[in-house]
C-alpha cells in the first residue's frame, strides 16, 4: 500500500506538470504550489481507500495478468468521482478540473505499467537464471497454447523455452502469443523446428479429436523430436491426481485408458514395511508391479530377473521415488536353484510375486522343453523356496491360456498353477493364484504391432476374423493383482473381471480411424491364419471351477481345486528332467499326461506331439 500510495503521490505531481506544460512551481503563469500541497494528502488518502477496498495490495506482481487491470481501472474511476466534488469544494472553481482526469489517466498508467513491468523483468530473469533451457515448439495456438506459454515463462517451467508456435488456423498465423510467432500450417513443422532449431514439440491440443490428434503426432513424429503434451485441464479439475509437469507422449495415450489409482487403504496395510520380492521384475508385468509396490512404503523391495538391461532400467527409474525403501536388483534366472537358494537366503522376503515367465505363444510352440524349464521348473523353484524359508504369502501370475490350452504355454501355465497349488497343501505359506487376459502395451502387444503397422503404411495384419481377446491396461491389472494378493488365505485362484472380449478386427479399425484414416481404404486389414497354439476365443475359468464375486467388483474367486497328487508329482519331476536332457518325446508324453485337456495345434517339427499320430488328440 505504501508503494500505491507513492505511485498516486507521483501521477498528482505529474498532472500539475503536463496541465501547466512543464512548469516548476513558481514559473507557472499561474501558481500551482499550493493547489498541489493542500490536496494531494486528500487525493492519496480517498486512492488508497479505493485501492484497499479493491484490494490491489493482494494482487501477486509476478503473475499479474488482463484481469488484474479491471479492479486498477474500477478503483481509480470511482475514487476520481468521490475527489471531484471534495477538491471542487474546497477551492470553489479555482482548481483546474483538466488535473484530475489527467491524473486519473496517469495513475492508471503508472499502476498498471509498473505492475506489467515487475512480471516482463521477472519473466526475463527466469528465462536467464535457468541453467540450460530446452527449445520447444508448441503444437496449437489456443487458449492450451497460451497456457502452456505463460506457463514456460515461469520459474516452475522454466527449463523449458518456447520459440515458435504452429497452427492451422490462418487467422493466427503470422500473429503472436506472449511475444512468440505463429506458424502454420502444422504440416510445416519440420521446417519450422529446424528454423528455431526446436529439440522437443509440446502438444497443446487437449479438444482435439483422436483422429485430429493422431494426424497430428504422426506429423510430428516425422520430424525426430521427442513429444510432449499438456493435459485437459477438464481432465484436471475432475480427477483426484496431481498433474504437476509437461509429460511425455505415449501412443498408449491413444487409447483412452486411465489406469486405476492404487492409493488403496487394503493394499497400503498389506505391503507397508515389508520385505517384497518380484519375479521377472524387469518384464511388463513385473516392472509395474515395482513401481506400485514402492508406491505403497515397502521395507524392502527385491527385483529379480535375467534381462540385465532391462534390470538396469528398472533401477534407474525406482532410485527416484522409492524414498527409504531399499532396493536390491538380483540378476539370476530362476531356473537356476542354486542362485534362487542364495537370494531366498540373503533377502528373507516376506512376500512373493512371481511373474517370471516366457509368454509368447508361437515362439514356446517351437521350444517346447525351454517353456517347461522356464514356466514349470522355475516356478516349482520359487515356490518350493517360498515354503522352506516361511514366506508369508506367495503370488503367482498366471493367464487366461492355462484355461483348457491349446498352446505349450498354456500347458505350462496349467502345470504351474497345479504345482502352486500343491504347494499350498503341505505349507504354511499362503499361495494364490491369479489369473488374467491380455494386457495393453506390453512388449510385443498386439497394440504395439497395430501401431507400428499403421505409422509405416503397412497393412494391418489379424489372423482371424472372429479372433477376439480380453484386455485390460497394465496399470488396471496390477492393481487388481495387489488387491486379490490382500484377500488370498491361501490355495485361492482369482480371476480378473476382463469385461466382455474385444474382437481384434474391431480393434484394428478402432486403431485405423484413430489414426484419421479410413479401414479398408486407406488401410487395408489382412487375414494371416491362426498362429501355431493360437485360439479363436479365450476362457478365464473352467467349466469346473465356476468362480464367485468377492468384495471387489473387478475380481471372482474360484476354489482351489486340480492340485496334484502324489502320481502326478513324480510326473512333473519326468516332465522335467526330460525337459532338461531334451528329451521332446518324454517331454511331450509328461504334459500330455498332466493336461490331459491340451489339444494344441502346432507347426514346424512340432505340428503333433512327436511320434504321435492319433489325430483324436488334437483339433
Amino acid at each position: 500500500m505504501f508503494f500505491c500510495g507513492g505511485i498516486t503521490a507521483v501521477s498528482f505531481l505529474a498532472s500539475f506538470f503536463v496541465r501547466f506544460e512543464l512548469s516548476s512551481f513558481d514559473d507557472a503563469v499561474v501558481a500551482w504550489r499550493h493547489w498541489f500541497t493542500d490536496t494531494v494528502a486528500l487525493v492519496v488518502g480517498v486512492r488508497l481507500i479505493f485501492f484497499y477496498l479493491f484490494r490491489l495490495h493482494r494482487v501477486t506482481w509476478r503473475y499479474v495478468g488482463v484481469h488484474d487491470v479491471i479492479p486498477v481501472a474500477l478503483s481509480i474511476a470511482l475514487s476520481s468521482v468521490v475527489l471531484i466534488p471534495l477538491v471542487l469544494l474546497q477551492w470553489d472553481d479555482f482548481f483546474p478540473r483538466s488535473v484530475l482526469a489527467v491524473d486519473a489517466g496517469m495513475c492508471f498508467l503508472l499502476l498498471g505499467g509498473m505492475r506489467f513491468s515487475y512480471r516482463i523483468v521477472d519473466e526475463f530473469l527466469v528465462s536467464r537464471g535457468a541453467d540450460k533451457q530446452e527449445n520447444v515448439v508448441i503444437v496449437g495456438a489456443g487458449s492450451a497454447g497460451n497456457l502452456t506459454v505463460r506457463a514456460m515463462l515461469t520459474r516452475g517451467l522454466a527449463e523449458y523455452r518456447p520459440v515458435a508456435i504452429v497452427d492451422d488456423d490462418p487467422l493466427k498465423i503470422g500473429s503472436t502469443i506472449q511475444g512468440i510467432p505463429v506458424f502454420g500450417p502444422i504440416t510445416n513443422i519440420a521446417q519450422v523446428a529446424q528454423k528455431t532449431k526446436a529439440q522437443a514439440i509440446v502438444l497443446a491440443l487437449p479438444t482435439a479429436t483422436s483422429s485430429e490428434f493422431y494426424k497430428v503426432v504422426r506429423t510430428c513424429k516425422s520430424t525426430g523430436l521427442s513429444l510432449k503434451t499438456t493435459p485437459d485441464l477438464k481432465q484436471i479439475l475432475r480427477s483426484s491426481n496431481v498433474v504437476t509437469r509437461v509429460s511425455d507422449f505415449r501412443l498408449e495415450d491413444l487409447l483412452h485408458r486411465r489406469p486405476m489409482r492404487t492409493d488403496v487403504p487394503e493394499i497400503q496395510h498389506f505391503l507397508f514395511e515389508r520385505n517384497i520380492l518380484v519375479t521377472g521384475a524387469a518384464g511388463s508385468i513385473g516392472s509395474e508391479l515395482c513401481r506400485q509396490i514402492a508406491e505403497q512404503g515397502p521395507t524392502h523391495l527385491t527385483c529379480v530377473d535375467k534381462d540385465e538391461n532391462g534390470l538396469f532400467r528398472l533401477e534407474h527409474e525406482l532410485r527416484g521415488i522409492c524414498g527409504e525403501t531399499q532396493l536390491t536388483f538380483f540378476l539370476a534366472d530362476i531356473k537356476n536353484m542354486d542362485r534362487m537358494e542364495e537370494l531366498f537366503t540373503g533377502q528373507r522376503p516376506e512376500v512373493v510375486f512371481h511373474a517370471a515367465a516366457y509368454k509368447h505363444v508361437p515362439i514356446l510352440q517351437h521350444h517346447p522343453t525351454e517353456a517347461v524349464r522356464n514356466n514349470v521348473g522355475g516356478t516349482r523353484n520359487i515356490a518350493e523356496l517360498a515354503n522352506r524359508h516361511g514366506v508369508n504369502h506367495f503370488v503367482f501370475i498366471s493367464t487366461d491360456k492355462a484355461v483348457n490350452p491349446t498352446s505349450v504355454m498354456g500347458a505350462t501355465k496349467r502345470i504351474a498353477e497345479r504345482v502352486v497349488r500343491s504347494c499350498n497343501q503341505r505349507s504354511a505359506t499362503k499361495f494364490s493364484i491369479i489369473r488374467f487376459g491380455n494386457v495393453l502395451g506390453s512388449a510385443g502387444s498386439v497394440v504395439e504391432l497395430f501401431l507400428k503397422q499403421i505409422r509405416n503404411g503397412q497393412p494391418v495384419t489379424v489372423t482371424h476374423p472372429d479372433i477376439e481377446r480380453f484386455f485390460m491396461t497394465i496399470p488396471e491389472a496390477v492393481n487388481l493383482v495387489l488387491y486379490s494378493a490382500t484377500m488370498g488365505q491361501g490355495g485361492d485362484t482369482f480371476i480378473l473381471d476382463m469385461g466382455k472380449p474385444v474382437k481384434i478386427a474391431d480393434l484394428a479399425r478402432q486403431m485405423i480411424r484413430l489414426s484419421g484414416l479410413t479401414p479398408e481404404i486407406d488401410v487395408p486389414i489382412e487375414y494371416s491364419g491362426l498362429r501355431p497354439g493360437e485360439k479363436l476365443y479365450e476362457e478365464l475359468w473352467t467349466d469346473q471351477e465356476n468362480p464367485s464375486p468377492t468384495s471387489h467388483p473387478g475380481i471372482l474367486i474360484a476354489p482351489g481345486e486340480d492340485a496334484l497328487n502324489a502320481e502326478l508329482r513324480d510326473e512333473v519331476n519326468r516332465l522335467l528332467e526330460a525337459a532338461n536332457s531334451n528329451d521332446k518325446d518324454a517331454c511331450w508324453a509328461s504334459l500330455l499326461a498332466l493336461v490331459p485337456t491340451f489339444q494344441g495345434l502346432t507347426n514346424g517339427e512340432a505340428i503333433l506331439p512327436p511320434d504321435h499320430t492319433d489325430e483324436s488328440n488334437v483339433s
